[in-house]
């Protein structure tokens, strides 16, 4: 009889509860449930202690390797979790959920508290991150989201230096699931060169067009990618 494996479970951030980056490089994930117990003995249990569970808590810890490109931290999900450092309120807060992908169903999410620590420094060993991802509130049991291959996300895009890009200019676009993308697009024109740099990196050269609002799209196997706003020079 085989056994379970920690690698059949992925985990996904957000932001807004809406759109969901998914969190790469994972060694170690361990979810738990942490129970409030209250003691409910009384004389007819023979002598026996009882309990009840009045409240319930839970929190997901995931050990991962930092994704770069061109030496520099670059996974979307990673960031997303990294910012949250030293931070309070909403801003220490991002919406998690965790699920199977062997074809069992289980899957949660719930709005999460982060705590970010640096495993290895990076100076000898790979550099490693271990994050403890606690329910701020209700567990909420959910419909699986895994595919074995999704759509793309786009999370920016900008040129090198920030100014607004024009026809011929390079534009850096970052995201996840771009590993075979088929085509870029600035609105509904298709940029005829483009370079995938990695899963999460892609640099394109913009097509003509007019300046104002270009939101740009990236094509993979699956689909399209959402629409991120863009305003683009002539």
């Amino acid at each position: 009889m085989t056994k379970s494996l920690a690698r059949r479970w992925a985990v996904d951030l957000s932001s807004d509860n809406s759109m969901w980056l998914h969190l790469s490089n994972m060694g170690d994930f361990a979810p738990s449930e942490t129970p409030t117990l209250q003691d409910s003995s009384d004389y007819d249990n023979d002598g026996f202690v009882s309990f009840e569970k009045t409240m319930t808590g839970g929190k997901v810890v995931v050990k991962f390797t930092r994704r770069t490109t061109a030496g520099i931290p670059s996974d979307p999900a990673q960031k997303l979790a990294q910012a949250t450092k030293f931070k309070f309120g909403d801003d220490c807060r991002i919406y998690t959920r965790w699920y199977t992908t062997d074809g069992d169903t289980e899957a949660w999410t719930a709005r999460t508290l982060v705590d970010w620590q640096q495993s290895k420094t990076g100076v000898a060993d790979l550099e490693e991150v271990t994050i403890t991802l606690t329910a701020d509130g209700t567990i909420t049991a959910i419909d699986s989201p895994y595919t074995p291959t999704a759509a793309p996300v786009v999370v920016s895009a900008a040129t090198s230096d920030g100014h607004a890009a024009a026809t011929g200019d390079q534009l850096v676009i970052t995201g996840q699931g771009f590993t075979g993308a088929t085509g870029v697009k600035l609105a509904a024109v298709a940029a005829t060169v483009f370079n995938v740099m990695s899963d999460s990196m892609i640099i394109a050269v913009v097509p003509s067009g007019s300046a104002g609002s270009a939101p740009v799209k990236v094509t993979n196997g699956v689909g399209d990618s959402n629409a991120f706003p863009y305003t683009r020079a002539a």
